[in-house]
Protein backbone atom coordinates (compact mmCIF):
# COMPACT_ATOMS: atom_id res chain seq x y z
CA UNK A 1 0.00 0.00 0.00
CA UNK A 2 1.29 2.97 -1.11
CA UNK A 3 1.04 6.31 1.36
CA UNK A 4 -2.02 8.62 0.56
CA UNK A 5 -0.91 11.55 2.41
CA UNK A 6 1.66 13.30 -0.20
CA UNK A 7 2.48 16.48 -2.09
CA UNK A 8 0.29 17.95 -5.04
CA UNK A 9 3.24 16.90 -7.33
CA UNK A 10 3.21 13.26 -5.95
CA UNK A 11 -0.34 13.03 -5.93
CA UNK A 12 -0.56 11.28 -9.52
CA UNK A 13 1.74 8.65 -8.38
CA UNK A 14 0.07 7.91 -5.09
CA UNK A 15 -3.34 7.82 -5.37
CA UNK A 16 -6.00 8.66 -2.39
CA UNK A 17 -6.55 6.85 0.86
CA UNK A 18 -10.35 5.42 1.72
CA UNK A 19 -11.43 7.57 4.05
CA UNK A 20 -12.13 4.79 6.65
CA UNK A 21 -8.47 4.30 6.61
CA UNK A 22 -6.44 5.87 9.57
CA UNK A 23 -3.86 8.16 8.40
CA UNK A 24 -0.60 8.85 10.76
CA UNK A 25 2.11 10.84 10.96
CA UNK A 26 4.65 9.49 13.46
CA UNK A 27 7.61 12.15 14.23
CA UNK A 28 10.83 11.33 15.63
CA UNK A 29 14.35 12.30 16.00
CA UNK A 30 16.18 8.85 15.85
CA UNK A 31 15.54 5.69 14.21
CA UNK A 32 17.76 1.83 14.10
CA UNK A 33 19.39 1.01 12.71
CA UNK A 34 20.72 4.15 11.27
CA UNK A 35 20.30 6.68 13.92
CA UNK A 36 20.31 5.45 17.25
CA UNK A 37 20.85 6.31 20.76
CA UNK A 38 18.79 5.16 22.83
CA UNK A 39 15.61 2.85 23.07
CA UNK A 40 13.33 5.76 20.84
CA UNK A 41 15.24 4.23 17.62
CA UNK A 42 14.14 0.72 18.36
CA UNK A 43 10.50 1.67 18.62
CA UNK A 44 10.75 3.59 15.44
CA UNK A 45 11.88 0.33 13.71
CA UNK A 46 9.36 -1.89 14.85
CA UNK A 47 6.41 -0.03 15.51
CA UNK A 48 5.75 1.27 12.38
CA UNK A 49 5.23 -2.10 10.35
CA UNK A 50 3.29 -3.34 13.05
CA UNK A 51 1.10 -0.27 12.32
CA UNK A 52 1.05 -0.73 9.13
CA UNK A 53 -0.24 -4.29 9.20
CA UNK A 54 -3.26 -3.20 10.69
CA UNK A 55 -3.80 -1.11 7.74
CA UNK A 56 -3.04 2.19 8.88
CA UNK A 57 -1.60 4.54 5.98
CA UNK A 58 1.60 5.61 7.79
CA UNK A 59 4.48 8.01 7.34
CA UNK A 60 7.48 8.94 9.73
CA UNK A 61 9.54 11.99 9.48
CA UNK A 62 13.00 12.31 11.00
CA UNK A 63 15.75 15.04 10.70
CA UNK A 64 17.47 14.10 7.56
CA UNK A 65 20.80 12.78 9.74
CA UNK A 66 24.31 12.32 7.71
CA UNK A 67 23.84 8.55 9.04
CA UNK A 68 20.48 7.76 7.08
CA UNK A 69 21.74 10.18 4.12
CA UNK A 70 25.08 8.22 3.74
CA UNK A 71 23.64 4.85 4.30
CA UNK A 72 22.92 4.01 0.92
CA UNK A 73 19.03 3.63 1.34
CA UNK A 74 17.73 4.49 -2.19
CA UNK A 75 16.40 7.74 -2.27
CA UNK A 76 13.19 7.96 -4.03
CA UNK A 77 11.99 11.68 -4.55
CA UNK A 78 13.66 15.56 -3.29
CA UNK A 79 11.70 18.47 -2.72
CA UNK A 80 13.25 21.54 -2.41
CA UNK A 81 12.51 25.46 -1.64
CA UNK A 82 11.16 25.50 1.47
CA UNK A 83 12.18 28.16 4.18
CA UNK A 84 11.09 28.66 7.86
CA UNK A 85 11.76 31.60 10.15
CA UNK A 86 14.13 30.66 12.77
CA UNK A 87 14.34 33.83 15.13
CA UNK A 88 15.43 36.96 12.37
CA UNK A 89 17.27 34.07 10.48
CA UNK A 90 15.19 33.09 6.96
CA UNK A 91 16.53 29.17 6.70
CA UNK A 92 16.13 26.87 3.78
CA UNK A 93 15.54 23.26 3.93
CA UNK A 94 14.98 20.05 1.49
CA UNK A 95 12.62 17.27 1.74
CA UNK A 96 14.12 13.86 1.04
CA UNK A 97 12.09 10.27 0.65
CA UNK A 98 13.39 7.25 1.52
CA UNK A 99 11.27 4.33 2.01
CA UNK A 100 12.04 1.04 4.22
CA UNK A 101 12.39 -2.55 3.52
CA UNK A 102 8.62 -2.65 4.64
CA UNK A 103 7.99 -0.37 2.01
CA UNK A 104 6.87 3.01 4.33
CA UNK A 105 7.79 6.05 3.11
CA UNK A 106 10.07 8.17 5.12
CA UNK A 107 10.37 12.25 5.00
CA UNK A 108 13.99 13.65 5.99
CA UNK A 109 13.86 17.50 6.72
CA UNK A 110 17.35 17.95 5.11
CA UNK A 111 19.27 20.73 6.36
CA UNK A 112 23.61 20.66 6.44
CA UNK A 113 24.29 22.42 9.45
CA UNK A 114 21.81 21.09 11.26
CA UNK A 115 22.02 17.06 10.62
CA UNK A 116 24.99 16.62 9.19
CA UNK A 117 27.22 15.58 12.02
CA UNK A 118 29.15 12.83 13.57
CA UNK A 119 26.49 12.32 16.40
CA UNK A 120 22.83 13.08 16.76
CA UNK A 121 22.85 15.01 20.30
CA UNK A 122 26.05 15.63 21.69
CA UNK A 123 29.98 15.02 21.21
CA UNK A 124 32.64 14.15 23.78
CA UNK A 125 32.37 17.54 25.13
CA UNK A 126 28.80 17.22 25.90
CA UNK A 127 25.44 18.43 24.07
CA UNK A 128 25.92 20.35 20.90
CA UNK A 129 25.56 23.41 21.63
CA UNK A 130 22.85 24.53 19.17
CA UNK A 131 20.48 22.00 20.23
CA UNK A 132 17.51 24.62 20.62
CA UNK A 133 18.40 25.46 17.12
CA UNK A 134 18.44 22.37 15.90
CA UNK A 135 15.53 20.95 17.01
CA UNK A 136 12.55 23.95 16.82
CA UNK A 137 13.94 24.25 13.32
CA UNK A 138 12.93 20.44 12.72
CA UNK A 139 9.64 20.87 14.06
CA UNK A 140 9.02 24.19 12.44
CA UNK A 141 9.64 22.93 9.04
CA UNK A 142 7.71 20.09 9.92
CA UNK A 143 5.18 22.13 10.00
CA UNK A 144 5.53 23.97 6.91
CA UNK A 145 5.98 20.36 5.02
CA UNK A 146 2.70 19.66 6.04
CA UNK A 147 0.74 22.17 5.01
CA UNK A 148 1.83 21.10 1.04
CA UNK A 149 0.29 17.57 1.37
CA UNK A 150 -3.20 18.00 -0.35
CA UNK A 151 -4.88 14.72 2.31
CA UNK A 152 -3.96 15.75 5.82
CA UNK A 153 -3.13 13.25 8.45
CA UNK A 154 -5.75 11.89 11.46
CA UNK A 155 -2.81 11.82 13.75
CA UNK A 156 0.58 13.39 14.44
CA UNK A 157 2.07 11.22 16.76
CA UNK A 158 5.19 13.05 18.12
CA UNK A 159 7.69 11.22 20.76
CA UNK A 160 10.05 12.60 22.64
CA UNK A 161 10.96 16.66 23.36
CA UNK A 162 12.77 16.47 20.08
CA UNK A 163 9.45 17.14 18.40
CA UNK A 164 7.52 18.83 21.69
CA UNK A 165 6.76 22.24 19.59
CA UNK A 166 4.90 20.87 16.73
CA UNK A 167 1.56 20.26 18.70
CA UNK A 168 1.10 23.95 19.46
CA UNK A 169 2.73 24.88 15.95
CA UNK A 170 -0.05 23.22 13.98
CA UNK A 171 -2.25 24.65 16.71
CA UNK A 172 -2.56 27.67 14.41
CA UNK A 173 -2.97 26.27 11.04
CA UNK A 174 -6.38 25.35 10.54
CA UNK A 175 -5.51 22.92 8.27
CA UNK A 176 -4.71 20.60 11.11
CA UNK A 177 -7.93 21.49 13.20
CA UNK A 178 -9.32 18.35 12.69
CA UNK A 179 -6.34 16.69 13.21
CA UNK A 180 -5.22 14.97 16.69
CA UNK A 181 -1.86 15.44 17.82
CA UNK A 182 -0.61 12.35 20.55
CA UNK A 183 2.77 13.05 22.65
CA UNK A 184 4.73 9.94 23.54
CA UNK A 185 7.41 10.44 26.63
CA UNK A 186 9.59 7.62 26.37
CA UNK A 187 11.81 9.08 28.99
CA UNK A 188 10.47 12.25 31.14
CA UNK A 189 14.02 12.23 32.58
CA UNK A 190 15.53 14.16 29.08
CA UNK A 191 12.70 17.55 29.28
CA UNK A 192 14.50 19.78 26.38
CA UNK A 193 15.30 22.28 28.59
CA UNK A 194 16.49 25.62 27.12
CA UNK A 195 17.16 29.04 28.77
CA UNK A 196 14.81 32.07 28.72
CA UNK A 197 16.99 33.82 25.57
CA UNK A 198 16.18 31.11 23.41
CA UNK A 199 12.41 30.77 23.50
CA UNK A 200 12.23 33.41 20.57
CA UNK A 201 13.88 30.95 18.28
CA UNK A 202 10.46 29.63 18.36
CA UNK A 203 8.13 32.39 16.71
CA UNK A 204 6.08 31.83 19.66
CA UNK A 205 3.84 34.57 21.56
CA UNK A 206 5.60 34.60 25.16
CA UNK A 207 2.80 36.45 26.22
CA UNK A 208 0.81 33.50 25.56
CA UNK A 209 3.32 30.77 25.80
CA UNK A 210 5.87 31.64 27.97
CA UNK A 211 3.84 31.06 31.17
CA UNK A 212 3.65 28.42 33.70
CA UNK A 213 0.68 27.34 31.65
CA UNK A 214 2.57 27.05 28.57
CA UNK A 215 6.52 26.13 27.66
CA UNK A 216 8.11 28.27 30.78
CA UNK A 217 9.74 26.05 33.57
CA UNK A 218 10.83 27.38 36.39
CA UNK A 219 12.70 30.29 34.65
CA UNK A 220 13.32 28.01 31.43
CA UNK A 221 11.39 26.73 28.88
CA UNK A 222 10.65 22.70 27.53
CA UNK A 223 9.82 21.28 24.68
CA UNK A 224 8.66 18.06 26.57
CA UNK A 225 6.45 20.06 27.93
CA UNK A 226 5.08 21.82 25.20
CA UNK A 227 4.13 18.64 23.42
CA UNK A 228 2.79 17.15 27.16
CA UNK A 229 0.38 20.45 27.28
CA UNK A 230 -0.56 21.41 23.46
CA UNK A 231 -1.07 17.74 22.91
CA UNK A 232 -4.54 15.75 22.33
CA UNK A 233 -3.23 13.20 24.81
CA UNK A 234 -0.40 12.34 26.05
CA UNK A 235 1.12 8.84 26.33
CA UNK A 236 4.05 7.04 27.75
CA UNK A 237 5.71 3.53 27.63
CA UNK A 238 4.09 1.34 30.17
CA UNK A 239 0.85 1.72 32.18
CA UNK A 240 2.36 2.43 35.68
CA UNK A 241 5.36 4.43 34.35
CA UNK A 242 1.99 6.79 33.06
CA UNK A 243 0.60 6.36 36.18
CA UNK A 244 4.05 7.09 38.57
CA UNK A 245 5.06 10.93 36.63
CA UNK A 246 1.94 12.65 38.13
CA UNK A 247 3.48 12.04 41.26
CA UNK A 248 6.09 14.38 42.54
CA UNK A 249 8.10 11.52 43.32
CA UNK A 250 8.70 10.53 39.49
CA UNK A 251 7.79 13.62 38.00
CA UNK A 252 10.76 15.79 37.77
CA UNK A 253 8.42 18.57 37.97
CA UNK A 254 5.87 17.91 35.59
CA UNK A 255 3.80 16.14 37.78
CA UNK A 256 1.38 18.74 38.00
CA UNK A 257 1.01 18.68 34.59
CA UNK A 258 0.65 15.69 33.90
CA UNK A 259 -1.82 14.71 36.81
CA UNK A 260 -4.04 18.33 35.59
CA UNK A 261 -4.65 16.14 32.34
CA UNK A 262 -4.70 12.95 33.66
CA UNK A 263 -7.58 11.64 31.99
CA UNK A 264 -5.83 11.78 28.96
CA UNK A 265 -2.34 10.35 29.67
CA UNK A 266 -2.30 6.85 28.78
CA UNK A 267 0.18 3.61 29.01
CA UNK A 268 1.13 1.64 26.21
CA UNK A 269 3.97 -0.76 26.48
CA UNK A 270 6.42 -1.17 23.98
CA UNK A 271 6.90 -4.43 22.65
CA UNK A 272 9.74 -7.27 21.54
CA UNK A 273 10.48 -7.80 17.39
CA UNK A 274 10.89 -11.70 18.06
CA UNK A 275 12.03 -12.16 14.78
CA UNK A 276 15.20 -10.35 16.04
CA UNK A 277 15.04 -11.69 19.96
CA UNK A 278 14.56 -15.38 19.92
CA UNK A 279 17.18 -17.93 20.91
CA UNK A 280 15.33 -20.63 18.52
CA UNK A 281 16.85 -18.39 15.88
CA UNK A 282 19.60 -16.06 17.42
CA UNK A 283 23.07 -16.37 15.39
CA UNK A 284 25.04 -15.12 17.68
CA UNK A 285 24.58 -17.59 20.34
CA UNK A 286 26.47 -20.64 20.84
CA UNK A 287 23.56 -23.19 20.48
CA UNK A 288 19.54 -22.31 19.67
CA UNK A 289 17.02 -23.07 21.96
CA UNK A 290 13.25 -23.26 23.07
CA UNK A 291 11.41 -23.41 25.73
CA UNK A 292 10.43 -27.09 25.12
CA UNK A 293 14.17 -28.16 24.33
CA UNK A 294 16.51 -25.81 27.00
CA UNK A 295 19.49 -28.03 26.87
CA UNK A 296 20.71 -25.45 24.68
CA UNK A 297 20.63 -23.30 27.09
CA UNK A 298 23.17 -25.53 28.96
CA UNK A 299 25.82 -25.17 26.12
CA UNK A 300 25.10 -21.18 26.40
CA UNK A 301 26.24 -20.97 29.87
CA UNK A 302 29.31 -22.86 29.22
CA UNK A 303 30.30 -20.58 26.45
CA UNK A 304 29.46 -17.61 28.95
CA UNK A 305 31.50 -18.70 31.62
CA UNK A 306 34.42 -19.66 29.23
CA UNK A 307 33.91 -16.27 27.06
CA UNK A 308 33.97 -14.38 30.73
CA UNK A 309 36.81 -16.30 32.35
CA UNK A 310 34.57 -17.35 35.25
CA UNK A 311 35.17 -20.39 37.57
CA UNK A 312 34.04 -23.61 35.74
CA UNK A 313 32.16 -24.84 38.60
CA UNK A 314 29.52 -21.85 38.01
CA UNK A 315 27.92 -24.39 35.28
CA UNK A 316 26.02 -25.42 38.39
CA UNK A 317 25.42 -22.31 40.47
CA UNK A 318 23.38 -19.57 39.31
CA UNK A 319 24.78 -16.85 37.26
CA UNK A 320 23.16 -13.08 37.46
CA UNK A 321 23.54 -11.04 34.24
CA UNK A 322 23.49 -7.42 34.15
CA UNK A 323 22.92 -5.72 30.52
CA UNK A 324 22.63 -1.79 31.30
CA UNK A 325 24.09 1.83 31.18
CA UNK A 326 25.81 2.59 33.62
CA UNK A 327 23.63 5.80 35.37
CA UNK A 328 21.68 6.41 38.73
CA UNK A 329 18.57 5.89 37.04
CA UNK A 330 19.44 2.36 36.17
CA UNK A 331 20.00 1.37 39.85
CA UNK A 332 23.63 -0.66 38.86
CA UNK A 333 25.44 0.88 41.86
CA UNK A 334 23.15 -1.02 44.05
CA UNK A 335 24.98 -4.22 43.27
CA UNK A 336 28.11 -3.00 45.06
CA UNK A 337 27.40 -3.02 48.49
CA UNK A 338 26.35 -6.69 48.08
CA UNK A 339 28.76 -8.30 45.79
CA UNK A 340 30.64 -9.89 48.18
CA UNK A 341 27.27 -11.69 49.86
CA UNK A 342 26.55 -12.80 46.37
CA UNK A 343 29.77 -14.46 44.88
CA UNK A 344 31.25 -15.36 48.91
CA UNK A 345 28.55 -16.44 50.36
CA UNK A 346 25.68 -17.05 48.20
CA UNK A 347 28.22 -18.67 45.54
CA UNK A 348 27.01 -16.94 42.46
CA UNK A 349 28.66 -15.77 39.32
CA UNK A 350 28.28 -12.06 38.37
CA UNK A 351 28.49 -10.32 34.73
CA UNK A 352 27.91 -6.72 33.95
CA UNK A 353 28.35 -5.37 30.50
CA UNK A 354 27.87 -1.46 30.39
CA UNK A 355 29.51 1.44 29.92
CA UNK A 356 28.56 4.93 31.63
CA UNK A 357 29.15 6.68 34.54
CA UNK A 358 33.51 6.73 35.41
CA UNK A 359 33.17 6.42 38.83
CA UNK A 360 30.96 3.42 38.33
CA UNK A 361 33.41 1.86 35.90
CA UNK A 362 36.05 1.98 37.92
CA UNK A 363 34.67 0.39 41.40
CA UNK A 364 33.24 -2.39 39.33
CA UNK A 365 36.69 -2.72 37.39
CA UNK A 366 38.43 -3.03 40.75
CA UNK A 367 35.78 -5.30 42.21
CA UNK A 368 36.28 -7.57 39.01
CA UNK A 369 39.86 -7.90 39.86
CA UNK A 370 38.98 -8.65 43.73
CA UNK A 371 36.26 -11.31 42.99
CA UNK A 372 38.29 -12.46 40.15
CA UNK A 373 36.79 -15.88 37.94
CA UNK A 374 33.41 -14.87 39.72
CA UNK A 375 32.71 -11.50 38.80
CA UNK A 376 33.37 -10.15 35.26
CA UNK A 377 33.21 -6.29 33.94
CA UNK A 378 33.13 -5.25 30.39
CA UNK A 379 32.40 -1.82 30.67
CA UNK A 380 31.39 -1.45 26.67
CA UNK A 381 28.59 -1.88 24.52
CA UNK A 382 28.04 -5.14 22.72
CA UNK A 383 24.30 -5.79 20.94
CA UNK A 384 26.41 -9.72 20.57
CA UNK A 385 27.53 -9.68 23.62
CA UNK A 386 24.24 -8.95 25.44
CA UNK A 387 22.90 -11.57 23.60
CA UNK A 388 25.12 -14.28 24.89
CA UNK A 389 25.25 -12.85 28.70
CA UNK A 390 20.80 -13.90 28.09
CA UNK A 391 21.47 -16.94 26.70
CA UNK A 392 24.06 -18.03 28.91
CA UNK A 393 22.87 -16.45 32.40
CA UNK A 394 20.48 -17.87 34.45
CA UNK A 395 18.99 -14.65 35.88
CA UNK A 396 18.76 -11.17 34.60
CA UNK A 397 19.13 -8.42 36.91
CA UNK A 398 17.27 -5.05 36.58
CA UNK A 399 17.60 -3.12 39.68
CA UNK A 400 16.47 0.80 37.93
CA UNK A 401 15.39 3.20 40.23
CA UNK A 402 12.76 4.67 37.65
CA UNK A 403 12.27 2.74 34.19
CA UNK A 404 9.61 3.96 31.77
CA UNK A 405 9.42 0.83 30.14
CA UNK A 406 12.62 -1.76 29.75
CA UNK A 407 13.05 -3.30 26.96
CA UNK A 408 16.35 -6.04 28.52
CA UNK A 409 13.61 -7.82 30.62
CA UNK A 410 11.07 -8.85 27.89
CA UNK A 411 14.27 -9.80 26.04
CA UNK A 412 15.25 -12.06 29.09
CA UNK A 413 11.85 -13.71 29.31
CA UNK A 414 12.48 -14.91 25.58
CA UNK A 415 16.33 -16.13 26.95
CA UNK A 416 14.40 -18.34 29.65
CA UNK A 417 17.12 -16.07 32.39
CA UNK A 418 14.44 -15.16 34.81
CA UNK A 419 14.31 -11.74 35.85
CA UNK A 420 15.03 -9.87 39.07
CA UNK A 421 13.60 -6.64 39.21
CA UNK A 422 12.80 -3.13 41.27
CA UNK A 423 8.90 -2.89 41.08
CA UNK A 424 8.89 0.23 39.20
CA UNK A 425 7.23 1.59 35.32
CA UNK A 426 7.45 -1.28 32.61
CA UNK A 427 9.01 -3.69 34.96
CA UNK A 428 6.17 -3.31 37.30
CA UNK A 429 4.06 -4.51 34.45
CA UNK A 430 6.12 -6.82 33.04
CA UNK A 431 6.84 -9.39 35.12
CA UNK A 432 4.94 -11.58 37.65
CA UNK A 433 6.82 -12.29 41.15
CA UNK A 434 6.95 -15.90 41.06
CA UNK A 435 6.42 -15.93 45.30
CA UNK A 436 3.31 -13.49 44.83
CA UNK A 437 1.64 -15.27 42.29
CA UNK A 438 2.19 -18.64 42.55
CA UNK A 439 0.57 -20.19 39.44
CA UNK A 440 1.38 -17.45 37.38
CA UNK A 441 4.52 -15.88 37.80
CA UNK A 442 7.95 -16.20 36.23
CA UNK A 443 10.07 -13.55 37.89
CA UNK A 444 10.88 -11.68 41.13
CA UNK A 445 10.29 -8.27 42.03
CA UNK A 446 11.70 -5.77 45.09
CA UNK A 447 9.74 -2.47 45.92
CA UNK A 448 12.59 -0.01 46.95
CA UNK A 449 15.99 0.95 45.90
CA UNK A 450 17.68 -0.67 48.14
CA UNK A 451 20.70 -2.72 48.69
CA UNK A 452 19.47 -5.60 50.85
CA UNK A 453 16.28 -5.68 49.50
CA UNK A 454 17.65 -6.33 45.78
CA UNK A 455 19.75 -8.71 47.97
CA UNK A 456 16.55 -10.47 49.26
CA UNK A 457 15.32 -10.87 45.99
CA UNK A 458 18.42 -12.69 44.51
CA UNK A 459 18.32 -14.82 47.63
CA UNK A 460 14.81 -15.98 46.68
CA UNK A 461 15.30 -16.44 43.27
CA UNK A 462 18.80 -18.62 43.76
CA UNK A 463 17.38 -20.73 46.64
CA UNK A 464 14.51 -21.57 43.82
CA UNK A 465 17.16 -22.63 41.12
CA UNK A 466 19.10 -25.29 43.98
CA UNK A 467 16.12 -26.16 45.61
CA UNK A 468 13.64 -26.46 43.46
CA UNK A 469 14.83 -27.34 40.13
CA UNK A 470 11.39 -28.73 38.85
CA UNK A 471 10.25 -25.60 39.47
CA UNK A 472 12.61 -23.45 38.03
CA UNK A 473 12.38 -24.95 34.62
CA UNK A 474 8.63 -24.66 35.21
CA UNK A 475 9.37 -21.06 35.57
CA UNK A 476 11.61 -20.87 32.70
CA UNK A 477 8.99 -22.45 30.46
CA UNK A 478 6.24 -19.70 31.70
CA UNK A 479 9.00 -17.07 31.19
CA UNK A 480 9.32 -18.41 27.77
CA UNK A 481 5.97 -18.23 26.64
CA UNK A 482 4.98 -14.71 27.23
CA UNK A 483 4.04 -12.68 24.78
CA UNK A 484 4.85 -9.22 23.86
CA UNK A 485 4.87 -8.65 20.44
CA UNK A 486 4.68 -5.30 18.74
CA UNK A 487 1.43 -6.81 17.25
CA UNK A 488 0.10 -6.24 21.03
CA UNK A 489 1.37 -2.69 21.14
CA UNK A 490 0.14 -1.30 17.30
CA UNK A 491 -3.42 -2.67 18.57
CA UNK A 492 -3.18 -0.73 21.51
CA UNK A 493 -2.10 2.58 19.53
CA UNK A 494 -4.87 2.16 17.02
CA UNK A 495 -7.27 2.18 19.58
CA UNK A 496 -5.78 5.26 20.98
CA UNK A 497 -5.79 6.81 17.68
CA UNK A 498 -9.36 6.07 16.82
CA UNK A 499 -10.53 7.24 20.12
CA UNK A 500 -8.90 10.89 19.61
CA UNK A 501 -10.33 10.96 16.39
CA UNK A 502 -13.49 10.82 18.28
CA UNK A 503 -12.36 13.39 20.84
CA UNK A 504 -12.60 10.52 23.15
CA UNK A 505 -9.34 10.34 25.07
CA UNK A 506 -9.09 7.80 28.25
Amino acid sequence: MRSGMHRRSDRKHEGQVASSVLRVVLVASEMAPWAKTGGLADVMESLPPALRRLGIDLRLILPGYRQMLKAGIPTESIQTGFHVWLGPQRLAFAVQRIRTETGIPIDLIVREDMFDRPNLYADSQGDYYDNAERFVFFCKALAVWLQTWDIVPHIVHCNDWHTGLIPVLLQSIPAFQSSATLFTIHNLGYPGLFDADKFALTGLDPNRHYRPDGLEFFGRWSMLKAGMFYSRAVSTVSPTYAREIQQQEYGRGFDGVLAARSRSVVGILNGVDYAKWSPERDPHIAANYSRETLSGKTACKADLIHRCGLAADLQEQPIVGIVSRLDTQKGVDLILPILHRLVRQLGLGVVILGTGDKTLENQLTQASDTYRRRFAFIPKFDDVLSRQILAGADILLVPSRYEPCGLTQMYALKYGALPIVRATGGLNDTVVDADAEHETGYGFKFDHADPQQCLSAIDRAASVYRQSPERWKSLQHRAMSMDFSWERSALEYQRLYRSLINNNTT
